[in-house]
């Protein structure tokens, strides 16, 4: 019996500590996110460079390039620290930074919504060199990822209230109190 509860200990250290895989992961995409940033500098200095012969509306393009590319990089940070915080440690001491799972599919959801609409507003900007095939397809994938967040707001939010009940029903038990489903359950027994 000793030799078996060993062997289950064992076995679940070995499974549980494989989160500590997971690290190379999370650092390569920090690397990849410096050499993102790389390019992000290169393109703003060629920007500044040009600053001399280009127009309003290719300023205004490249501004919303700019912005493409620091919101990819926030998707980039959200996936980083916010899944070391689910699946490595959330004992880490940073603040702002212990989000669930829920708020964190929520908000890489919402990014890449803000994304492909930063997408389809630069290619609308000058509209006469688009094709509206092209147009409607970015339309398409943006609704799709619109729904797609909305629809994971819904289960998020649902999710929560679910948890808060189940403490409340915890509480309200530990008082000396019948839970509500207890009392239901006599309600409908005495009749």
């Amino acid at each position: 019996m000793i030799y078996k509860k060993k062997t289950i200990k064992i076995l679940e250290d070995l499974i549980f500590n494989t989160k500590w895989l997971l690290i190379p992961f999370y650092l390569i995409l920090a690397m990849a996110l410096a050499v993102y940033t790389y390019f992000d500098v290169k393109e703003f200095i060629e920007y500044i460079f040009r600053l001399g012969h280009i127009d309003k509306e290719s300023a205004m393009l490249t501004f919303v390039e700019l912005i493409d590319i620091t919101m990819i990089a926030n998707l980039g940070k959200m996936i980083i620290t916010g899944s070391y915080n689910s699946f490595i440690s959330k004992a880490h001491g940073v603040e702002g930074e212990n989000v669930s799972s829920g708020m964190l599919k929520v908000k890489m959801a919402t990014s890449l919504v803000g994304v492909t609409a930063i997408g389809l507003l630069s290619k609308s900007i000058d509209v006469h060199k688009v094709e509206w095939d092209t147009l409607y397809k970015l339309a398409f994938v943006h609704g799709v990822f619109l729904f797609s967040a909305i629809v994971l707001s819904v289960v998020d939010f649902l999710h929560l209230k679910s948890e808060t009940y189940e403490v409340q029903k915890v509480i309200y038990s530990s008082n000396g109190h019948e839970s509500k489903d207890q009392l239901s359950d006599k309600h409908v027994s005495e009749t």
